[in-house]
């Protein structure tokens, strides 16, 4: 697998996605609303890999999730721009959303087995997606199937394609999942904590397949987690969000060598070291991310922070620029640093 600083030594690349000011709210009650991301900004490189990190509750699944349009408008409205090349997706209607859902952008979701259909085969499922949106022949539908699942690594295709979901391992489930999301060659893959419910083995051969198919297909990935193992394996930049909004955003080698913002420091600090002393203890975040709605003003992080000072508590900072690093904290306002 090519190095971190092989992955941020990549050529000049084609802006392929741009989300600006990106609003998602929730409707509390009938008149009332809940802010769940806020102001969210960010771009993604054509044939690269941005991670988007946090802790659960943050925002970043529904962020991916606007971005396919699948947050219903029973329950919630989703405000600013989400441009796929020319196209702003925010303003396509239903009909043309479902042409570049599968085709243009495709998704893979956390548990496999609620996401694929236990009563329908793998190929047929496969099949599906080729159909609607390629138009392929009947007869060319199965053995397309089963070329995919080659592609992705499962043993013994031509037999798993006949075969039903709950017939499977988990990771050979994901591999299906991830050969569907692949089928029409998207430009764009949302993978949303993909290897949460594998062991490490089958995690690292997923990730390894993940990064062969970017690299053989060009396709862009977004990878949603909360594991910053899987982002210093796959991503070239990263994005850290905190209570629905970017708290700081760098390459993944500046990220992991120079973390700015307090909640980044605390998250790498609270991952296991296997060179580290054997009494030394891990550093949590003391905590937790408050329940939507429940910040009114000033800096979410504040009441977690061991930083936090009187103007953290009166106004939500912007982010600061740092070079190629942006960072939402008050303690780099004047280029200062945390210390």
């Amino acid at each position: 697998m090519e190095s971190v600083k092989e992955r941020n030594s990549f050529e000049v690349r084609t802006e392929l996605v741009k989300v600006e000011n990106l609003n998602i709210h929730f409707k509390k009650n009938k008149k009332e609303t809940m802010a769940a991301v806020r102001d969210v900004n960010f771009h993604i490189l054509a044939g690269e890999t941005l991670a988007v990190v946090g802790e659960s509750g943050c925002g970043k699944s529904v962020t991916a999730l606007s971005i396919m349009k699948l947050i219903s408008p029973n329950d919630g409205f989703v405000e600013g721009q989400i441009r796929l090349g020319d196209t702003d997706l925010n303003k396509l209607t239903e009909k043309q959303m479902r042409d570049v859902r599968g085709n243009e952008i495709s998704m893979i979701f956390q548990e496999p087995m609620t996401s694929l259909n236990p009563v329908h085969k793998i190929g047929d499922q496969i099949s599906e997606v080729l159909k609607i949106h390629h138009a392929t022949p009947k007869k060319r539908l199965k053995q397309e199937s089963i070329d995919m699942l080659k592609k992705v690594g499962i043993p013994r295709a031509d037999k798993i394609v006949d075969e039903y979901p709950h017939q499977l391992s988990g990771g050979m489930r994901q591999r299906v999942m991830i050969a569907m999301a692949m089928a029409c060659r998207p430009r764009l893959l949302i993978a949303d904590e993909p290897t949460t419910a594998l062991d490490v083995t089958i995690q690292a051969q997923i990730l390894d397949l993940m990064n062969d198919l970017k690299e053989t297909m060009n396709t862009s990935i977004l990878m949603i987690t909360h594991d910053l193992g899987v982002v210093a394996e796959v991503a070239d930049r990263v994005v850290v969000m905190y209570y629905g909004q970017i708290v700081e955003e760098a390459d993944v080698m500046t990220l992991f060598k120079s973390p700015k913002h307090p909640y980044t420091v605390g998250l790498l600090n609270s991952i296991p070291n296997i060179h580290a002393e054997e009494d030394e203890r891990l550093e949590p975040i003391n905590g937790n991310v408050p329940n939507v709605g429940a910040v009114k003003q000033g800096c979410p992080f504040r009441f977690r922070c061991n930083f936090a000072m009187a103007k953290c508590g009166e106004e939500n900072p912007p982010i600061f620029k740092h070079g190629e690093q942006g960072v939402r904290c008050w303690l780099y306002e004047e280029g200062g640093a945390i210390g």
